[in-house]
């Protein structure tokens, strides 16, 4: 996840890997922090892997590396921003690529967020068969976190329609 977030910074603008962990700490970090020793290696590899380029530069008699993301760079993530969210995946993946959805056409970002609640639904529809299937036989702690996962994916389908709501009406 650390090097789409970091292509994505680079879409904005040229960065040094300092400036990308200040960029984290003032807008990811509820959901998607990294460390230096995190993205210093991806920027090395996203480079190797033909992603993006740096150059040194030269600021008040320090050498610096600013990373630019070029046309490859950008292909991979606006393909990786357009395929449909995994649900099942952590919230800060999920986070991390609505985050970025600004660079998509907003109806394909809608697109995509409708699609999330479509198979959102279709999970929590499973899983309410599944209680009524099992509630009688499952024991406490078994049931409670099927209960949980209930509770989540409605919370989940709510704050996304709202989401979507509020998009569309932008």
């Amino acid at each position: 996840m650390i090097k789409f977030i970091i292509l994505g910074f680079l879409t904005y603008k040229n960065l040094t890997g300092y400036d990308i962990k200040q960029i984290m700490i003032q807008s990811t970090s509820n959901f998607a922090n990294a460390s230096f020793g995190s993205i210093y290696p991806a920027l090395n590899k996203l480079e190797k892997d033909g992603l993006i380029n740096s150059t040194k530069v030269i600021e008040d008699g320090k050498y610096k590396k600013v990373y630019c993301i070029n046309e490859a760079g950008n292909d991979v993530f606006i393909k990786w921003l357009e395929e449909p969210v995994d649900f099942m995946r952590s919230y800060e993946d999920i986070l991390a690529k609505i985050f970025f959805y600004e660079k998509l056409p907003k109806e394909k970002a809608s697109k995509l967020i409708e699609q999330l609640i479509e198979d959102i639904n279709k999970k929590l529809e499973e899983l309410e068969s599944l209680e009524a299937e099992i509630r009688h036989k499952a024991g406490y702690f078994e049931i409670s976190t099927l209960y949980f996962g209930i509770d989540h994916l409605k919370f989940m389908a709510s704050w996304y329609e709202k989401f979507l709501k509020d998009l569309d009406n932008r």
